[in-house]
């Protein structure tokens, strides 16, 4: 077995405070450089530790790219060199779609978009490539996760499902549409227990290879000790209880901060499967709500995979945003970005710390290695129907001739954005690590040509 290598403090800084701003490409760009990076090239932990590492992540709440910083810096320094490798990896990206919050009332609210056709354009063109991104990662995890018929039937039924009760998740204003987000934890549930019962046991011999990566000596540390890692996770489950409780018995007129925190906590404490899935859950929570315009929306969302770091950082630009709109102060937006990004962050965060000093008891037990693949096959059924959802309603928003947007011309800039990010080869490392930014820029620039000439 190959040494492995001895790792400080500031070996941890060094290479993430590099990746915080370098890190672009989604959860599975993310994941993919630690690989390389970590395992391959410094030699950290091994291939099947690492391997194992990251499907302790996937069976979580929470963004697993994010997960997966804080726990390679735990597996080596403890806590803090856990909190250390993951803050440098979140901050670049929240810092700058903070900023970007707090000045979208400037250029993606209705009202100045009605003025403005180039401001239009450039909205409808953000929106569409930010579709577009979504559309290649979710035909990425279609062709990684569901290689298998029984597991594509698996996420084909969760995506159906899903979409059936879609009418009540973009709901109308008299109705709520929370009450039918029972659906995303239920049907993951279902994912893992289909798996778990029609494949059966795992065959002979897998459990002599978790032994012995067990054994391996890539894990220094597993951070908290069992009994404060159970106290992690029932803060989790309690917030979590609170979150519907908070909410209800608080106007949301100067209580604002507490309604924003409860509803990022709610998100982010029942979605598997990336930043991606846990989109039509903020977009229900913040859009059907009026705590942010369907415009700013969208707009942020493509943004934010234009940014270095986690797609969950769009929870900095939609409390920034949510700040600015209801209390029209720039520490008001700050504060809210905090509170929105602690809100959606925290869950998986903590779960993470909660998880490892079990995760060095029940590595070697193959039961939830069962579960995972139906795991994964629903997480990408709900990616695809979530797809959906932000397609239709794009083409909601862009109204043209009705409204200022260009919306047919948004559209074929969507087709060409996923053309761009996701059958285009550049024989280029730089190129090809600024490709999905360099998409969005693009496209928001022919939107922008779009509004201008006044294309349909």
């Amino acid at each position: 077995r190959p040494k492995v290598a001895k790792v400080g403090y500031m070996d941890i800084a060094s290479n993430f405070v590099l990746m915080g701003w370098t890190a672009f490409g989604g959860p599975a760009a993310h994941v993919g450089l630690f690989q390389k990076v970590f395992v391959e090239r410094l030699g950290w932990m091994s291939a099947d530790v690492f391997t194992e590492l990251f499907a302790v992540c996937q069976c979580m709440p929470g963004p697993s790219s994010t997960q997966m910083s804080f726990a390679l810096g735990t597996t080596k320094k403890g806590v803090t060199g856990g909190l250390l490798s993951g803050i440098l990896f979140q901050y670049p990206g929240a810092m700058m779609m903070t900023v970007l919050g707090l000045t979208a009332h400037h250029w993606a609210s209705e009202e100045v978009i009605a003025d403005n056709e180039w401001l239009a354009g450039l909205v409808g063109g953000l929106s569409a490539a930010g579709v577009a991104l979504v559309a290649s990662a979710a035909v990425g995890l279609w062709n990684k996760a569901c290689g298998k018929p029984d597991v594509k039937a698996l996420a084909g039924f969760c995506c159906v499902v899903l979409l059936y009760f879609s009418a009540e998740l973009i709901a109308p204003s008299d109705r709520d549409g929370r009450k039918a987000m029972w659906i995303f934890p239920v049907l993951i549930i279902i994912g893992g227990l289909f798996t778990y019962f029609w494949r059966g046991p795992i065959e002979e011999g897998t459990g002599g290879a978790a032994a012995a990566a067990a054994e391996d000596d890539s894990i220094e540390h597993f951070g908290v000790g069992k009994i404060f890692g159970g106290i992690l996770i029932l803060i989790v489950a309690i917030v979590f209880v609170a979150s519907f409780v908070l909410s209800n018995v608080f106007d949301y007129k100067d209580h604002e901060y507490v309604h924003w925190f409860s509803a990022f906590w709610r998100t982010g404490t029942v979605i598997w499967g990336g930043g991606q899935v846990v989109l039509p859950l903020l977009e229900n929570e913040v859009v059907e709500t009026g705590y942010v315009e369907r415009t700013v929306f969208f707009a942020g969302l493509a943004l934010a995979q234009a940014m270095p770091g986690p797609l969950f950082n769009f929870a900095a630009f939609l409390g920034a945003a949510a700040g600015w709109k209801a209390i029209a102060t720039v520490p008001a937006g700050i504060a809210g970005a905090g509170v929105c990004w602690l809100g959606l962050f925290g869950p998986g965060i903590i779960l993470i710390f909660g998880i490892l000093p079990f995760w060095g008891t029940f590595r070697t037990n193959a039961v939830y290695k069962r579960a995972l693949p139906g795991l994964n096959a629903a997480a990408v059924g709900l990616l695809m129907a979530s797809l959906v959802q932000m397609a239709a309603a794009v083409r909601e928003v862009n109204t043209k001739p009705e409204g200022p947007i260009p919306k047919e011309a948004s559209t074929c800039i969507g087709l060409i954005a996923f053309w761009a990010v996701h059958w285009l080869k550049i024989p280029n490392d730089l190129v090809t690590k600024l490709q999905a930014p360099l998409v969005v820029v693009v496209s928001g620039a022919a939107g922008v040509l779009a509004g201008v000439i006044r294309m349909k």
